[in-house]
């Protein structure tokens, strides 16, 4: 890193001056919102009245899109290939559009462009990609609905906000962190998701997970870090310094939030993965636009835009990676949940190496040959065990039951009340 990259504290103070004015004047007008809905008559037609149930209310359209939304999704026997194939496309995807995003990231934030200086706002590049992704989310969501796609979100938007808070501030401490942190505490960190991911379900949604998933998290994480220790490196920063250790713990705490309550949201609410793609790009870059302004930033970034108009493609070409590679993660953790997608996360460098490594014949050790093997046998035996798993619900589901006609009428008065769905539920006010 050139010393005219490394951002000095009062721009870091700045920074945190103005997320704070961001993220507190939104929450101010979601508490005033709360306190004034009960007041705001069912027939009013003021934009603003419309607007604050909009952020604090659970939404019924005039169509009926809340209770289509509230219905249970039909009921499938989902096969063991269709799912796996769904994984790998998600897998591809994911792999594919971040590894161009990493590649145009460095080009951007490390070497000079025409009038020899580095573009040094990351803060414009969060807004840069939120805001093409919310345009793609956007149109995808129209198309989607013109075919009978994904309804309308019966969400209060004010919701979608945490986990848009929480990728904010967990992308400001990875960044902030990697100047104080040494590299084997960088491996252990961007290698240990899974396990917090597991401990913030629990906390998020009230997940638990089986101790063989917790092993197999274990054994993962263990292989990843073993590899990547023993790879030869060059990181700048040699000791770690306790305010790294402070940023990287945030790091991983808000970055568990994020997906644990994005999964949340998808199954309280049943809503689709373009449509939480859209809300929470909203916030984003909603939240970045207003810190660009308050710390007048965006003065420094329309400068450099205007004197160096070759990062307007590079700009460009990752905000559009960054979309779709967010299609894919959403999708994945809609789908498989956070955990799986954590675990993508946690394989996708290891697995880029190796294909390095196989094509390029770089040389490997053996720690890095145990690393691999570890890695592998947990994902073969958590694969196994969940294939398994569907196998014996699957004949569950076909086996004949046999009931008996004499006492038909017991058997229906004992299901219970979640078997029975209500299109008349009513409304639900947030209080």
């Amino acid at each position: 890193m050139t010393q005219s990259s490394v951002r000095s504290l009062n721009d870091n103070i700045v920074d945190i001056i103005s997320y704070a004015l961001s993220f507190s004047s939104f929450y101010l007008f979601v508490y005033l919102a709360r306190r004034r809905v009960a007041s705001i008559p069912p027939s009013s037609t003021s934009p603003i009245d419309k607007l604050i149930a909009a952020c604090v209310l659970e939404q019924r359209d005039e169509e009926g899109s809340f209770d289509q939304a509230r219905k249970p999704e039909r009921k499938q026997e989902k096969q063991l290939w269709g799912s796996a194939f769904k994984l790998l496309v998600c897998f591809l995807g994911i792999q594919l559009s971040y590894l161009l995003w990493g590649l145009l990231q460095e080009r951007i934030m490390t070497k000079p462009y025409e009038s020899g200086e580095i573009f040094k706002s990351s803060k414009f590049l969060v807004f840069a990609n939120r805001f093409l992704a919310l345009l793609v989310a956007w149109g995808t969501l129209a198309i989607m609905r013109q075919y009978g796609g994904e309804p309308v979100s019966s969400a209060p938007l004010y919701r979608f906000s945490y986990s848009s808070v929480s990728n904010i501030l967990s992308s400001v401490c990875q960044y902030e962190a990697l100047r104080y942190v040494s590299f084997p505490t960088q491996v252990v960190a961007k290698s240990c998701k899974m396990i917090p991911v597991m401990l913030m379900g629990y906390v998020v949604t009230g997940t638990r997970y089986s101790s063989l998933e917790y092993i197999v998290a274990i054994t993962i994480t263990t292989g990843a870090v073993i590899f990547k220790l023993y790879e030869v490196n060059d990181a700048p920063v040699q000791n770690t310094e306790f305010v790294g250790i402070v940023l990287i713990s945030a790091y991983m705490m808000f970055d568990s939030f994020t997906s644990n309550w994005q999964s949340k949201l998808f199954k309280q609410y049943h809503i689709g993965s373009v449509t939480m793609m859209l809300y929470s790009n909203l916030f984003s870059a909603a939240f970045t636009a207003l810190g660009l302004l308050v710390s007048l930033e965006c003065v420094q970034v329309a400068s450099f835009l205007a004197s160096n108009p070759t990062i307007h493609m590079h700009i460009m070409i990752m905000s559009i990676c960054s979309a779709t590679g967010q299609l894919f993660i959403f999708f994945t953790i809609k789908e498989f949940g956070p955990l799986v997608f954590a675990t993508i996360q946690t394989t996708r460098q290891l697995l880029s190496i190796c294909l390095s490594i196989f094509m390029f014949s770089h040389p490997i050790n053996n720690m890095e040959i145990l690393g691999i093997t570890l890695v592998f046998v947990a994902l073969a035996v958590q694969t196994l065990h969940k294939s398994y798993g569907k196998i014996d619900r699957v004949q569950q589901v076909q086996k004949p039951e046999t009931i008996n006609l004499e006492n038909a009428d017991d058997d229906i008065r004992i299901h219970s009340e979640d078997d029975i769905v209500d299109d008349k539920t009513p409304l639900t006010r947030v209080t």
